[in-house]
């Protein structure tokens, strides 16, 4: 590449990394009641970072049962939680300073998201699913008590029905005995009536008759009017019935449990590790260091618009990790590509751009198996993992994929164009012969 035409791609390449530098890191106002935040500041930050609300139960008096395992509540919420998408969240049990009270009160603390106060009223749904049936409408009789009715529930999504009103699906997927039972109940009356209960709430009235050809695979599908009703129902299926009734005591606002101003914090260190990996990097490689830094600041620019362009990724401290994780990722892959080209040039007869040229190959494989080993471990902890660890995975991938990028295309690209501008070659980029 001739040395104007590197200029000439250089400049442009480096005012449009100003442009979106300044997106990316500066907040200005727009107008006088707007306001741009940045793309670093329109990243959405979970509970332990950014704080949310914490709400307050304690156990209505006219609950029937005394709590005999508080645990076993604890695992109840916390899963409804995590089924409900909460990755970062707090459920404690309060036990109250008076003696005379022997029941513990139920502290969630959760991020905000607008729904949250709806959503706490699926998680701490009282009641299981129970079956009635019975040749008449709106059947009293209890059925299936006796047998393990259902397999899990999943929430289908939303559809308008003929007068326009949206109505939310969920598919109730019965076991073989549940299934073989309630069909058995069915054709032995010449019309049968099926009412579903979730605790005091009726899911599915007994006003219509019921037949085999209802069910399609062993499956039920049943319409809620509400969301909230719809993944209640799925949950409280899911998760079993919480055998204990629970009432607000109240809900308030609360910063992080690291402090304030976590996520500023977060960012000043994450900011002062890279501007560290960058220096290293120049002082160690020198020119190749000047296109590794390049690389690794295009690496955190990348991940950062990623974050607020990728729908429903939240960042938790767990996402945290995941990116310095990967930022580790991409330094050791950009230290293992500069230093084959330097054995490259070093142990062979080859010219500056020769062994550039092997160097990059030589590093290509190492560089690749590294990078699907960690893609590999993101992509498992993303189909199993949930909470914190998934927003581990979420950052990490994210991060993976742009460490991957970066190495193999952007090394050698702003290798080609920075090249040409080198008066000494062999200084400029730190490269020694070492053949006898």
């Amino acid at each position: 590449m001739s040395k104007k035409k590197a200029i000439t791609l250089l400049s442009i390449i480096s005012l449009f990394m100003v442009a979106v530098l300044f997106f990316t890191f500066i907040r200005f106002s727009v107008g006088e009641v707007k306001e741009y935040k940045s793309a670093l500041g329109a990243i959405e930050l979970d509970y332990d970072i950014e704080g949310g609300t914490a709400y307050t139960y304690t156990l209505n008096k006219d609950n029937e049962e005394e709590v005999e395992d508080i645990n076993e509540v604890i695992n109840t919420l916390e899963y409804r939680l995590e089924a409900l998408g909460y990755s970062a969240y707090s459920v404690k049990a309060i036990k109250s300073s008076d003696e005379d009270v022997l029941d513990y009160d139920i502290r969630i603390e959760a991020k905000d998201s607008g729904t949250l106060s709806a959503d706490m009223n699926v998680v701490m749904a009282y009641g299981e699913v129970e079956f009635y049936g019975g040749s008449s409408a709106n059947p009293t009789e209890q059925i299936l008590e006796d047998v393990e009715v259902v397999k899990s529930a999943e929430y289908l999504g939303t559809y308008v029905d003929q007068n326009n009103d949206v109505k939310h699906q969920v598919a109730i997927y019965f076991t073989d005995e549940g299934y073989d039972a309630l069909i058995e109940k069915i054709n032995s009356e010449s019309s049968y009536y099926l009412e579903v209960r979730l605790g005091e709430t009726t899911i599915l009235p007994g006003t219509s008759t019921i037949k085999e050809s209802t069910f399609v695979d062993k499956t039920l599908g049943i319409v809620s009017p509400s969301e909230a009703g719809a993944k209640q129902m799925v949950l409280q299926i899911t998760s079993g019935g919480l055998n204990y009734q629970y009432e607000l005591v109240d809900a308030v606002e609360l910063n992080s449990v690291f402090g304030t101003k976590v996520a500023t914090k977060i960012a000043i260190a994450i900011a002062c590790i890279i501007v560290i990996l960058m220096v290293g990097l120049i002082l160690a490689y020198k020119g190749f260091g000047i296109v590794s830094a390049i690389c690794t600041l295009f690496f955190i620019v990348a991940n950062v618009w990623l974050f607020v362009a990728v729908p429903g990724i939240v960042v938790s401290l767990g996402g945290i990790f995941g990116i310095l994780l990967a930022t580790m990722l991409c330094a050791y892959a950009l230290i293992l590509t500069c230093n084959r080209v330097k054995e490259e040039y070093a142990h062979s007869e080859k010219t500056v751009k020769a062994a550039i040229n092997k160097g990059f190959r030589k590093s290509f494989i190492p560089v690749l198996n590294m990078h699907v080993v960690a893609g590999v471990v993101a992509v498992l902890l993303l189909i199993f993992a949930s909470g914190t660890l998934y927003s581990f995975a979420t950052t990490l991938g994210i991060g993976v994929a742009v460490s991957f990028i970066c190495t193999t295309v952007f090394t050698r690209m702003f290798t080609a164009l920075i090249l040409p501008l080198a008066k000494n070659k062999e200084k400029f980029l730190n490269m020694k012969k070492e053949v006898a």
